[in-house]
């Protein structure tokens, strides 16, 4: 009984493992930013293009940057799920019509899970600097 607790442990914890988000490049996540640049200042409080400021947005609260009018769409993903945490970025990013059904964003997603890895090292260190 003790063996198969300890086994499931350990599948548990290897689970874990394979799940934990690789580091990204948060240089190179600067230039793949550069994607995002015509719709999305990084400076805190920009929010005079067509979408808000990605300033601090890792674990920020869902649809709530001050001085910009959210869509339906994104107002029923705050309700969902609060944060933009890392793996929510990374899947919205990806596809944000499949995320966020609706959503006014047209940008039909950063497919390189690579890329989107480096986007998010830059935009947790745009966190980081708040």
């Amino acid at each position: 009984m003790r063996a198969a607790a300890l086994a499931g442990a350990a599948v548990m914890l290897l689970a874990l493992g394979a799940a934990a988000a690789p580091q990204g490049d948060a240089t190179r996540g600067e230039r793949a930013y550069q994607k995002c640049y015509a719709c999305h200042a990084v400076e805190p409080g920009r929010n005079d293009l067509s979408g808000p400021t990605l300033h601090a947005i890792v674990e920020r609260p869902i649809a709530t940057e001050k001085g910009f009018a959210y869509s339906p769409a994104l107002k029923a993903l705050a309700v969902q799920n609060g944060r933009w945490d890392p793996e929510l970025l990374d899947r919205f990013i990806a596809d944000p019509d499949a995320i966020a059904p609706g959503t006014a964003m047209s940008y039909p997603g950063m497919k390189n899970p690579i890329e989107r890895t480096d986007l998010l090292a830059y935009l947790a260190a745009l966190r980081a600097e708040r």
